[in-house]
């Protein structure tokens, strides 16, 4: 079964879930094997391995995994030891981790921190964005 290249090997109790094409989950995912997503998965993950985000896979949220592979889809805010994006993986969010590798073709459209104490509240901060410019008064607009 090729669901891992490269060298994402099945942890030693062969334990995997996965979210097959034409899956949809919602909710809160608290797992302790690796994640494999080829479906969508809208919600919170938290993941003491790896999760792995297959080239048909979307998820949007909040993740927290001691790995993170992208070659499909993710919108939201991820923290990881090591999060690769690989080619034509796509991540729109906040993330924090140790590592951050982006392979050729990889996008990365949103804020990259490195973990540590400065960053380790990136994902707590869900306050609004502040507009750069304040809307016009109309009452005392000369115009």
């Amino acid at each position: 079964m090729a669901i891992f290249t490269n060298d994402y090997k099945q942890p030693a109790n062969g334990s995997v879930t996965i979210v097959a094409q034409g899956t949809k989950v919602k909710g809160e995912v608290d797992i302790d094997c690796h994640l494999h997503v080829d479906g969508m998965l809208e919600g919170t993950i938290h993941s003491s391995s790896t999760v792995v985000i297959g080239k048909n896979g979307v998820v949007v949220g909040d993740l927290v995994a001691a790995r993170l592979v992208v070659s499909g889809k993710f919108m939201g805010n991820a923290q990881a030891d090591l999060i690769e994006i690989m080619p034509f993986g796509y991540v729109d969010g906040k993330i924090v981790s140790a590592e951050l590798v982006i392979e050729r073709k990889g996008i990365l459209s949103g804020e990259s921190r490195p973990k540590g104490e400065m960053s380790s509240n990136l994902l707590q901060d869900k306050s609004p964005e502040t507009p750069i410019l304040a809307p016009k008064d109309k009452a005392n607009d000369p115009s």
